[in-house]
């Protein structure tokens, strides 16, 4: 027997705070979030496998504070296994929106306020991406909605990043909003689901923003909401499989959403890994080569090191 869900309520938020052994950074996001000077929201901090003194030190920090509930969700699942945990979670409260929070992230006061606003102003829209700059670099932009290129290679990309910010990049639609702050009508998650998890790293976003435009839900861009990232750039091994998971999904996503456009992508990407090794970036075209490779071979999820 299913519980039946609870009535919405108009206007209420649910601030998801997905983290793994993280605390100190899920609880500034949460004394951020608590700031906030929108009147109706709850907040729920979704422990993702952390070890566990990271999970004594949660229960600690979120011990006299109203509001806010510590969801344990077992071993850890990973970042779209996680997120779509969160939202999950976020369909069993009375909330109208969902505002997916990464733990290295904390808030404007004005923010949540600012995104609540911005789906009043825009019924057609479905998500909101903030405007989200660097925590560590004085009014530096991280990003400002995101773009997926219609050029031959078709990228995905941050407007913005590292530009200063001086008021260039105005509300409106975008292609997708980036999942350290991700705020989205609930009944966006009921029609089309979660992130989809044979994407597992890179592009689960840029998918999620693309079933929603095709369920009749834009994203749109509001820079009245301001948030700051603690940005951890990837390096070694870490930045290398992130760049085949990149080849590799951003074929998947051209072949789910334009699918006309997959054999110029896929043939420009061919194309570019002798131009990567004669320019003495080898590597890099060996990394798009096998991810281009595991598309071809029909790979999806986690990929084999």
């Amino acid at each position: 027997m299913t519980t039946p869900a609870l009535p919405v309520e108009r206007g209420r938020v649910v601030a998801l705070v997905l983290t793994h052994d993280r605390p100190l950074g899920a609880l500034a996001c949460v004394r951020s979030v608590l700031r906030s000077t929108h009147p109706s929201y709850e907040i729920a901090v979704l422990d993702n496998g952390s070890s566990p003194s990271s999970v004594a030190e949660l229960e600690e920090g979120l011990g006299n504070h109203q509001g806010v509930s510590l969801v344990g969700l077992g071993p850890n699942r990973g970042t779209t296994g996680g997120v779509n945990a969160a939202f999950a979670h976020a369909l069993t409260t009375r909330a109208e929106f969902a505002w997916l929070l990464a733990d290295d992230v904390h808030v404007d006061a004005a923010a949540m306020a600012a995104l609540v606003q911005a789906l009043r102003k825009e019924p057609g829209s479905g998500i909101v991406g903030a405007l989200t700059l660097h925590a560590n670099v004085a009014e530096r932009i991280w990003f400002a909605g995101g773009v997926v290129g219609r050029d031959r290679l078709g990228r995905a990309s941050h407007r913005g990043r590292n530009e200063p910010d001086r008021g260039r990049y105005g509300p409106g639609p975008v292609d997708y909003a980036n999942g350290s702050s991700l705020f989205v009508r609930t009944d966006v998650i009921r029609r089309i689901g979660g992130l989809d998890e044979d994407y597992f790293k890179t592009w689960e976003y840029e998918d999620f923003c693309a079933r929603a435009a095709e369920a009749g839900f834009t994203t749109w861009f509001e820079p009245a909401a301001r948030v700051w990232h603690d940005v951890t750039p990837d390096t070694g091994a870490r930045h290398d499989l992130v760049r085949r998971y990149d080849a590799r999904n951003r074929m998947i996503w051209h072949a789910r959403h334009r699918r006309g456009r997959l054999p110029a992508v896929l043939l420009w990407t061919l194309v570019g890994v002798p131009g990567h090794v004669l320019a003495g970036r080898a590597h890099e075209g060996w990394l798009q080569l096998r991810g281009v490779l595991a598309f071809l071979s029909g790979s999806k999820g986690r990929m084999r090191d």
